[in-house]
């Protein structure tokens, strides 16, 4: 278990290092929010189980500031090979954005996770800044 752990985090720094540009879609993959984020190695407070890092937010635009939560603190976990990236700190009322690391981008979907079960709000795609 501790050299995946390990392994994990190396993967992690080579992946995430550096600047990215985070972009949030709506179901018809228009870009609703845009954010300039760097991951960090700091701890987060979350409600949910598992290892949860910090992740700074750079700079935001959004054109709806209900439909991602992009001025709050914001984390991000992998496990094995799937970034989570999501509102954490509201307990049952989480807004998580998944998807599969792999080279410069990320894309994956957008949903909510509450007591009432998980709700699709959209899409996202990460990209790192060269």
């Amino acid at each position: 278990m501790a050299a995946i752990l390990l392994t994990s985090k190396a993967a992690c720094s080579n992946d995430i290092s550096g600047q990215w540009t985070l972009s949030v879609e709506s179901p018809a993959h228009h870009a609703v929010a845009t954010l300039k984020v760097e991951f960090t190695n700091e701890k987060a407070a979350s409600c949910l189980g598992g290892e949860w890092r910090v992740l700074k937010v750079v700079s935001a635009t959004t054109q709806d500031k209900n439909f991602f939560p992009a001025s709050d603190p914001l984390s991000y976990q992998i496990e094995g090979k799937q970034l989570t990236i999501g509102r954490n700190e509201v307990c049952d009322a989480y807004l998580l954005l998944k998807g599969a690391l792999g080279g410069a981008s990320v894309r994956g979907d957008y949903f909510s996770l509450g007591l009432g079960g998980t709700t699709p709000r959209g899409y996202f795609h990460l990209s790192q800044d060269k």
